[in-house]
């Protein structure tokens, strides 16, 4: 794999409470966000397999949902 590329083979994101459209943009969003924070400080190695559980406050907006999420994955796998 070449030093300037993140690959994720699978995310699954579960998202209760919004519509599939819904949980499949913000999905996105987060695996966009996700790629962008990690291209420049992964460790070039696999990293296998995590499971990350993480409440967001209800009613936060999309963009808070996105943040949260993205944010709790890049630093579990920076640890």
């Amino acid at each position: 794999m070449p030093a300037d590329r993140v690959i994720i083979e699978e995310l699954v994101l579960r998202f209760p409470g919004l519509t599939a459209e819904e949980a499949r943009a913000v999905s996105r969003e987060v695996a966009e966000r996700v790629g962008r924070g990690l291209a420049d400080a992964m460790p070039k190695r696999s990293l296998g397999a995590l499971e990350i559980t993480l409440n967001v406050r209800r009613g936060a907006s999309r963009d808070e949902m996105v943040d949260g999420v993205a944010n709790a994955i890049i630093q579990s796998l920076l640890r």
